[in-house]
């Protein structure tokens, strides 16, 4: 049986997509409950309309919201108050609400690239690009772009490291390409020998550039910007 969970240390609580219909297929993780009450909100933390993304708020309740939750970052008091501003934790969860209150993830916030007004998930296009055969393992993170503010830089392992040229980055553009939105694929590529991981093997993209590096000004970096054209309707 597959159910989809989301927990975080902080609240000591989980929500599940654990009662039919479960939406296996799709990213639902649970709806609000009698002892957690969720919202979702842009970045000016005004509530957004169902079906659209934003990050998400809990508490226990307006008269206690912070029941059952932790008790604070260890030396840490600004960060504490920091996240729980305005009576709610805020989780930096990216997530939609849809009309019958169901959750879908969508990524961290911190791994949403926006990219001229759009904001886009990295966790989409990477699980797009594991669908290659030719992908072990794969990073997207958010590039500056002078005129779109942010594009996608695709950081990819090969299989076969030996196939890391133009035509496997082209396929791997394609790819992404034909089933996502236009402006979701790759802007630039970058093939890497690996990616630094945590013990847990979660890919620790602060570390795949040091802080002062500009991964642009690599020679290896293919640029696909040019390529990135809105589809016919």
């Amino acid at each position: 049986v597959i159910i989809e969970v989301w927990g975080m240390t902080e609240m000591c609580r989980i929500i599940a997509a654990n009662e039919e219909p479960r939406l296996i297929h799709t990213r639902a993780m649970g709806r609000p409950k009698e002892n957690l009450e969720i919202k979702v909100v842009d970045e000016n933390e005004k509530e957004v309309l169902p079906g659209f993304e934003g990050e998400m708020l809990l508490r226990y309740s307006e008269k206690h919201p912070r029941k059952g939750a932790f008790c604070g970052y260890l030396g840490k008091e600004v960060e504490t108050e920091n996240v729980w501003r305005g009576g709610w934790f805020h989780t930096g969860d990216t997530v939609i609400m849809d009309g019958n209150k169901m959750l879908y993830f969508v990524d961290r916030k911190k791994n949403i690239i926006r990219r001229s007004g759009e904001n886009i998930a990295a966790a989409e296009i990477e699980n797009c690009l594991l669908e290659h055969s030719l992908v072990s393992e794969v990073a997207c993170v958010a590039a500056p772009d002078e005129i779109r503010e942010e594009e996608v830089l695709a950081c990819v392992v090969l299989r076969d490291k030996k196939l890391a040229n133009y035509a496997s980055a082209e396929v791997l553009f394609k790819h992404v390409y034909n089933k996502l939105a236009y402006f979701k694929a790759p802007g630039w590529m970058l093939f890497l020998e690996n990616l630094p991981v945590a013990g847990t093997q979660k890919v620790l993209k602060h570390k795949i550039f040091s802080k002062k590096e500009n991964p642009l000004k690599r020679e290896e970096i293919i640029d696909f910007r040019k390529m990135k054209m809105r589809k016919p309707a």
